[in-house]
């Protein structure tokens, strides 16, 4: 939701209007909003790590979860990527002289380097940013 409001929401005022884009956001925050409730009901009625696996495969048996399984998968294979060159593609347009290809590397093993280098590191970094 960051990554899409920063980095590709911006285009939908020009079209939409200030109006148009409150609707649209409302709508999309009544949707997170119903999407964080329902996720919160689910793990505290089924306790288990493998989040959306464990529920699919609860509720639609082993293929169920398996499939699941497998688009959380690609979406963490993906995500980190795209997240890389949003921000790589957004510091070209601040700065004009920087490849964004070079910034997006440059953010994703930034961010990589965190992660491995511990998770208190990683999340003091984020509440830093956050703040």
């Amino acid at each position: 939701v960051i990554s899409g409001e920063y980095f590709g929401w911006s285009y939908g005022w020009g079209v939409a209007g200030t109006l148009g884009f409150l609707v649209t956001s409302l709508m999309v925050a009544a949707m997170y909003t119903c999407f964080i409730f329902s996720f919160t009901e689910l793990t505290t009625a089924i306790p288990h790590a493998g989040g959306p696996f464990a529920y699919s495969r609860r509720a639609f048996g082993e293929k169920g979860g398996l499939i699941a399984g497998l688009a959380t998968l690609i979406e963490f294979v993906f995500a980190p990527p795209a997240i890389a060159l949003a921000i790589g593609a957004y510091l070209n347009v601040q700065f004009p002289a920087l490849d964004p290809k070079h910034a997006a590397v440059g953010a994703y093993l930034v961010f990589m380097g965190l992660n491995i280098l511990g998770v208190k590191l990683a999340a003091t970094f984020e509440l830093v940013v956050c703040v």
